[in-house]
């Protein structure tokens, strides 16, 4: 596979999966904070994390000598995609606590 379309593939994919979690996150919102927590860690490490990091790792071509390499926009997208799996549960619980912040606890 080109590393240009596999650079494009996964920006795509963290988008999505940004723009994903953050609607799911917030449709669960409205549930006891620790079950909002959890359920924010879930989705933000599947949909931002682990589903761009197993594309990467599936499609990433293996490096011959005589290929050209990569540029410097694939270097840095790909060399961030790792990262990306790494932050996903960090984005999940601030986004869960600050979904969950403003209300009181009920009892």
């Amino acid at each position: 596979m080109n590393l240009t379309l596999l650079a494009l593939i996964e920006v795509v994919l963290l988008a999505a999966g940004a723009a994903g979690s953050v609607r799911l996150v917030r449709r669960i919102g409205r549930g006891e904070r620790k079950l909002v927590v959890m359920a924010a860690i879930s989705v933000w490490l599947v949909l931002f994390g682990m589903v761009p990091f197993f594309v990467f790792a599936v499609a990433l071509p293996p490096g011959h000598a005589g290929n050209p390499g990569a540029g410097a926009f694939e270097t840095a997208v790909l060399n961030l995609v790792p990262w990306a799996l790494v932050a996903s549960p960090v984005l999940g619980v601030a986004q869960a606590l600050r979904l969950t912040a403003h209300r009181q606890p009920t009892r």
